[in-house]
């Protein structure tokens, strides 16, 4: 079994300066979970939540996602000088930058810190903490569209 090049932790605090939610187009998956906890959140159902700040996206097969929109200059909805949802935030923003493709060598979390200012920074992270928010991005299962 291959070594992970962050055995010995990684530093991370989020220093909420807009990186991973401006500047370029992006896709914010939604689970059940976020969902309902962005609507409560927003004193709002779901369905008025969805209507309000989502949309749907499709994949290469067709099948449709619910995705939080994302303002005409690729600035997620909810920011203004900072999160607005940062307490109910999605968990694909709550694991950053513990994803799969940041995680995947040395070099690729090495690339990420070029534009992140939060990472190498901070708080320690165990391997232990990094596997289990890893685990959580991986295992979401974003809200898809019945037809």
């Amino acid at each position: 079994m291959e070594e992970k090049f962050y055995k010995d932790g990684l530093k991370f605090s989020c220093r909420q300066c807009s990186f991973c939610c401006t500047g370029f187009p992006g896709v914010v998956l939604l689970s059940e979970e976020d969902l309902k906890r962005l609507s409560d959140w927003a004193g709002l159902t779901t369905e008025q939540f969805t209507l309000a700040f989502c949309r749907w996206i499709k994949d290469d097969d067709g099948k449709e996602y619910l995705s939080l929109r994302e303002k005409q200059n690729y600035e997620c909805i909810f920011w203004k000088n900072g999160c607005e949802a940062y307490e109910a935030r999605p968990n694909q923003c709550r694991t950053y930058p513990f994803w799969t493709n940041v995680l995947e060598s040395k070099e690729a979390w090495e690339a990420e810190c070029k534009d992140c200012p939060g990472m190498n920074q901070g708080e320690l992270h165990s391997a232990e903490e990094i596997e289990s928010e890893l685990l959580k991005y991986m295992s979401r299962v974003p809200v898809t569209k019945c037809d």
